[in-house]
């Protein structure tokens, strides 16, 4: 029970002993009940039971009239059993004895119609309430204590509906200081939640065009279609390095997945350019990452955008190694099954701890014959192994043992494991799947050694088109010789399916050619062929002549300088494209200094080793050239961002993962989304009011006008 009077604006104070210090409980009769709720003005109330509010709220002496009270002994009072409050004190700063209205006429539950009544309890008149009311209360102190109940709902409905998203309870009554609940009925009343949450996002934004500006360069990030506001919507993130060399994304919109390839490019654009202030010419990276029918779409929607801006490179997609990222991009909806079926069995790892230990003891029971062997398998799915270069072949090597523990642990796991676990088992146990992993497993091999490349790795810089090349020519050998390798991944196949007794068939197909085929010639041009193919195509479309000139600049890292001799190779920046220079009339003079700089520094301090390490010297600044080099290279989305101290830049993308497993389909919100994902973008509360006030003038002077009573 509280140990305060629960009017309005009582200025209730504790005394030793006496008539004034007794606080007396609500009855449980509920009549007079309500009648005491009416009185008191405390209409956030009315709905509570009489039980609960004879246990918590209590009023005290001053409400009653002498008549009412009796006294038992020498410090007890009581209450006769018809006692109803009726003297309550509803102006501000008013000493005088008349101005105590015995209250005639019980509250509406209307907030306007509260604020009505407030003024018109002080007298017939309005007019000598002005007169009679502090200028301070009146003025300037009314108009800051109403905006600070604003600053309050507004900071916590923003805590419920935006950045806690499980476990709140949006419904429940806000505000629990007694002296601030009317004004929060009255906001709860007035002020619609979205809104609330456009105009967060209007703010927002705000921060976020600064920042992108002050940036200069971009890269597009566009992450697998969700359901949100009842449709599926593609997430579309900006990823840019700040001033200080700190490399952020923000999630900045969605696209809407029924619109045709060339539809969502000019959106897009139109998007970038009038929501957001950005200009393709500034772009310089893009990348892609999703799932069954959207990938072609997303395949034409990237060609269109190469296409009208070559300066645009396409990119692997973090946390993917390239040759991964490649065939979960192909438009192919078996191998997408496959690569789905491989992030299933790796999610079920790190949520089942039973089933992650015992495969454990199954590895060691299946390659505890070979040397090393188990603790190379155990290293290998560390981590986000689903992401890495060898995911396919780590999953063909723990298929015997995965399917084993899954007899074993379906019954004793919580009912949406043992579900998930029953819908993967036949999928595992499929002849198709296991000849698309052996198939993946080596195709993609030739591919694998441009992931380092591609992730900013220094010491690949100067054998970057040597190592391209390579990788294509192993493809095209590959293709070359595919009848004899493509004999050996089926007999591989067909070894492993007999081992884990599954049937051998083909696909379900339609009439035609390929249904009258064998089966190993069937799967060598339905399969390996088309992903050799495509393994070709997709190096060459990554590894442009821009991609190829943007990484390039790693020569401009200091410590790769260091194993060169402090010398730049001018050939390797020479074709920087003026349009990423700040001062290209100064450029190679600032690549003399750039060398004599570090070759002078290198005996006396440990050398920057990345992109945003140099970024952060202290006299970057003195090099604008190379800082804007530097800085289109950390945009560019594959390259390996060093995320600061709070680890925001990665978080942003872990924060739209968990608001939409975390939120409702029929709950979710663009703009609720954008301000979960985007919280750690600087937020004022005290502008989103002062905005806020300026569209809704009503509001405030309601808040004004209940805060004085």
């Amino acid at each position: 029970m509280n140990e305060c009077c629960a009017a309005s604006n009582c200025d209730y104070q504790q005394r030793e002993s006496g008539k004034d210090s007794q606080l007396f409980s609500f009855p449980l009769d509920p009549e007079r009940c309500k009648q005491w709720t009416n009185n008191c003005q405390r209409t956030d109330l009315a709905s509570q039971p009489p039980e609960t509010l004879h246990k918590l709220y209590r009023l005290c002496s001053k409400h009653f009239e002498s008549s009412m009270i009796s006294q038992q002994d020498a410090s007890t009072f009581v209450l006769k059993e018809d006692a109803v409050p009726t003297i309550f004190d509803f102006t501000v700063n008013n000493q005088s004895e008349n101005s105590r209205k015995r209250a005639q006429e019980p509250v509406r539950n209307s907030a306007s119609e509260v604020a009505e009544e407030t003024i018109e309890v002080s007298g017939e008149n309005r007019a000598p309430l002005a007169s009679e009311v502090d200028p301070q209360s009146h003025g300037i102190g009314t108009t800051s204590k109403a905006e600070d109940v604003l600053k309050v709902f507004f900071k916590e409905i923003l805590a419920m509906t935006g950045f806690s998203i499980s476990g709140a309870k949006t419904d429940e009554p806000i505000g629990g200081a007694r002296g601030h609940q009317v004004q929060n009925h009255v906001c709860l009343e007035k002020i619609d939640k979205k809104e609330i949450l456009q105009f967060s996002e209007d703010l927002m934004r705000e921060e976020i065009q600064t920042s992108l500006r002050l940036a200069r360069f971009f890269s597009i990030l566009l992450q697998d279609a969700t359901n949100i506001e009842g449709k599926e919507q593609i997430p579309v993130f900006i990823r840019s390095v700040t001033v200080t060399g700190f490399p952020q994304k923000h999630l900045i919109g969605f696209l809407p997945c029924d619109l045709d390839a060339e539809s969502l490019f000019y959106m897009l654009i139109s998007e970038l350019r009038n929501k957001w202030g950005l200009r393709m010419e500034h772009c310089r990276g893009l990348t892609y990452v999703v799932t069954g029918s959207m990938c072609q779409k997303m395949r034409d929607l990237t060609c269109k955008i190469l296409q009208e801006h070559p300066q645009v490179v396409l990119s692997p997609s973090d946390p993917y190694a390239f040759n991964i990222w490649i065939i979960r991009c192909m438009p192919v909806p078996a191998i997408q099954k496959v690569a789905d079926s491989v992030e299933e069995v790796a999610s079920l790892l790190r949520r089942t701890p039973e089933l992650s230990k015992r495969l454990e003891g199954k590895i060691q029971v299946t390659y505890g014959h070979i040397k090393g062997e188990v603790e190379r398998i155990k290293a290998s799915l560390a981590g986000n192994w689903e992401y890495s270069t060898d995911a396919f072949q780590t999953m063909l090597e723990i298929l015997e043992p995965i399917l084993n523990c899954i007899n074993e642990v379906i019954s004793k796991v919580d009912e949406d494991t043992a579900e998930r676990m029953a819908k993967l088992k036949p999928i595992l146990k499929n002849f198709n799947f296991i000849i698309t992993l052996v198939v993946l497993k080596n195709t993609l091999c030739c591919v694998s050694i441009l992931n380092s490349s591609l992730r900013g790795i220094i010491s690949i810089s100067s054998t970057l088109q040597y190592t391209i090349s390579n990788a294509l020519k192993l493809v095209n050998k590959y293709l070359q010789d595919l009848a004899i390798l493509n004999r050996k991944w089926f007999s591989d196949a067909m070894s492993r399916a007999k081992k884990l007794a599954v049937e051998i068939t083909k696909p379900e197909m339609g009439q035609g050619e390929a249904a009258e085929m064998p089966l190993e010639d069937f799967y060598r041009e339905t399969l390996s062929r088309p992903i050799l193919q495509y393994l070709i195509a997709e190096v060459n479309r990554v590894f442009s002549i821009e991609m190829v000139r943007i990484l390039r600049w790693l020569s401009l890292v200091p410590s790769y300088m260091a194993d060169h001799n402090f010398s730049i190779r001018r050939d390797k920046v020479a074709d920087a494209n003026l349009n990423n220079l700040a001062r290209p009339d100064t450029f190679y003079e600032e690549l003399g200094c750039w060398e004599v700089k570090w070759r002078h520094a290198s005996k006396r301090r440990i050398l920057p080793t990345t992109v945003f390490a140099t970024l952060k010297i202290p006299d970057i600044g003195f090099y604008p050239n190379v800082q804007s080099l530097l800085k289109v290279l950390g945009t560019v989305p594959c390259v390996n961002a060093e995320a600061d101290v709070y680890g925001q830049y990665h978080m942003v993308l872990e924060r739209c993962h968990v608001f939409l497993k975390a939120t409702p389909v029929d709950q979710r919100l663009c703009s609720k989304a954008f301000v979960y994902v985007n919280q750690d973008v600087h937020f004022n509360v005290e502008k989103m009011v002062e905005t806020f006030v300026q569209k809704h003038p009503e509001i405030l002077q309601l808040l004004q006008v209940v805060s004085r009573h």
